[in-house]
This record gives C-alpha cells, structure tokens and sequence, in this order.
C-alpha cells in the first residue's frame, strides 16, 4: 500500500464514518487498572492523535504513563528544514501538557524518521528495554498503512507476545484509506473509549499544538499541511478505537 495524502488524496470522509454508525456498534473498552503503561509512538504526534484520550484517562487514573518517541519526525514533509525534529518534540511536549499529562516521561530513540523498518534490530531491544516492567501498551496497529507505524506495530507486537503485557493497538491512516463496510480492519476485536466532554476538548485543544504539521508550511518552498482538515475531523471525533491485544 501507498499511503498518499493531499489535496486530491483527503480519504474517507469523517461524515462517512459518523453516518455508518460502525463505530457505535463497537464493543466499550475495559482497561481496568493498569499501574505501568508504555506509549510507542512513531512520530512526535501519534500517541496523541491515535489514544490521547486513553492517556488522559489513564494519567488521571494513576498510571504511570510513559511515551517512546520511535522517531523525531524530522522528514515530516519533502523540503523539511534542519531542526524539525526539535521543534515536534517541543510540540508533542506541548500537546501533552494540554491534555494534562504534562509530567509524562518521553523517551526518544533517535531511529531515522521513514526508514523504522531498515531499523528493527536496533528497535527491537530498545522497545524490549522500554516496555520491560509494563503491563499496558499501546501502539500503532501494524496495518495501519504508514511504514513506520506498520514497523512499530510490528516489533510492538513481537516484544510483547510471551508477556504479561497487554496491547492495544490505535488506528491514525486507517481511518483514511479504509472503508466502514470493508473488512480491511478486524473489527470484531475493535473497542470504542468514548471521551467526555472535557477529555474530547482538552484532545482538540492539544492537536493544536502540532503547528508544524496542521499549517501550510514556507520552507523551503510552500506546502500545503501535511494534516489538511479532513484528516484531522478523524482524529478530533470523541471516540478513540482500539484494536485489542493486535489481531489481524
């Protein structure tokens, strides 16, 4: 799969996915009480774009929360200028100060941004490191059709099985070439996590953050965002979606 977005490539319609009802027929998630949760997120805006709901409610719950920054997102768009990838960190940083889990620790690995799955013995230990000790973790789901989230999920998926850890794994372009009606996604072992009122704002407040990504950039020649609107009306609904323990 080739994963293309712009102007003429916006993906199934949030509109859509509301008038299907597919995602009120979805079962509600449990996630109980976890103590140690583990964050894997391959850029600086996945984790909350794809389960920023979940961590709230999990940081208000008393977990402890961490993230791991697979990559900086340093080549988030052709042309990126130098020092991209601080200024996402800075931004996911920002994010989660906004959706109250500003004292989430956020460990970045440093591995090249588009190229996670030429990297995945040096991902893999890492993540083993990291994840060691958690009994939650989330992640990309690995059909989610961008290479690095399908990379994460895959060496998520490969750290965890044998363990005690629990997986969810979260959509983020799934919603953008996948259909309500097809069975691209297993939806029989999706879960839906309504968000209150204030966790839905405090989401929407927190994506806004992501400057670098929602508005048409300068340099080194003008471009369009590489979150035009209509991806981000997915990403801003009040229900989050969870693939439980990675099937399919």
């Amino acid at each position: 799969m080739v994963l293309t977005v712009d102007a003429e490539h916006l993906g199934t319609s949030e509109r859509r996915w509301r008038r299907s009802g597919r995602l009120r027929q979805l079962r509600p998630l449990e996630i109980g009480r976890p103590h140690r949760v583990a964050v894997v997120a391959p850029h600086p805006d996945d984790e909350v774009l794809g389960a920023g709901g979940l961590i709230r409610r999990l940081v208000l719950g008393g977990a402890d929360v961490r993230i791991v920054a697979v990559t900086d997102g340093e080549a988030s768009h052709p042309g990126a200028p130098d020092g991209m990838g601080a200024r996402r960190h800075g931004e996911s940083l920002t994010a989660l100060r906004r959706l109250g889990a500003g004292a989430t620790m956020v460990t970045s690995l440093g591995i090249p941004d588009g190229h996670v799955g030429d990297h995945l013995e040096e991902l893999l230990p890492a993540l083993e490191h990291q994840l060691r000790g958690a009994d939650l973790a989330l992640a990309p789901w690995r059909h989610d059709g961008h290479p690095d989230h399908d990379a994460c999920g895959v060496a998520t998926a490969r750290v965890t099985a044998g363990t005690d850890t629990r997986r969810l794994d979260y959509l983020v372009w799934a919603w953008h070439w996948s259909d309500p009606w097809s069975d691209d996604i297993p939806w029989k072992d999706c879960r839906r996590l309504d968000l209150d009122p204030v966790t839905h704002a405090r989401k929407w407040w927190s994506t806004r953050a992501y400057r670098s990504q929602i508005r048409p950039s300068r340099a080194p020649a003008p471009a369009p965002p590489v979150l035009p609107r209509a991806v981000l009306a997915r990403l801003r609904r009040n229900v989050e979606v969870f693939v439980d323990g990675g099937a399919g």
